[in-house]
């Protein structure tokens, strides 16, 4: 249920956003391409939980999870304006999704190979040799040290 008069188009805005920030911080906490991530994902995740719930708990109840929102609403069973704590979060998970993967920190595929992995069939023979060379092509290291992967 809605909070201190909050109307839906607020609450979807409220929900989008707290979503968002959570799913891009589980994405960047959690992605084994960053090398320059220190400390505990689940630390962050966790703080990003809890400043996701103390920014919109005062308009929204701060769902953030349309599981999270399915339940209480059924033990209840008031189902009034909960069409938001499923657009909300959706539109926002998937913000942060395309946000993430094509801007923020895009992987360096073809379109054949974003395309194979779509349809859930295994990229060419060569795919693995392709993708330590671009990996070591876009790789910045000083000249004392060898690229990842290769050895002395």
């Amino acid at each position: 249920q809605l909070h201190n008069e909050t109307t839906p188009g607020q609450a979807v805005t409220v929900e989008l956003f707290l979503t968002f920030q959570l799913v891009l911080c589980i994405f960047a906490s959690t992605d084994e391409r960053r090398e320059d991530n220190l400390g505990s994902p689940a630390l962050s995740i966790g703080l990003s939980v809890a400043v996701g719930h103390l920014l919109g708990i005062r308009y929204t109840g701060c769902s953030m999870n349309p599981a999270r929102s399915f339940a209480p609403a059924v033990i209840v069973g008031d189902f009034s304006d909960h069409w938001v704590f499923w657009v909300g979060p959706l539109v926002g998970a998937a913000a942060a999704s395309i946000i993430y993967n094509y801007i923020l920190f895009p992987q360096a595929k073809s379109f054949s190979e974003r395309l194979a992995i779509f349809k859930g069939c295994e990229p060419e023979e060569d795919w693995a040799e392709r993708e330590a060379r671009r990996r070591q092509s876009v790789e910045l290291h000083s000249p004392q040290t060898l690229p990842r992967g290769m050895s002395e």
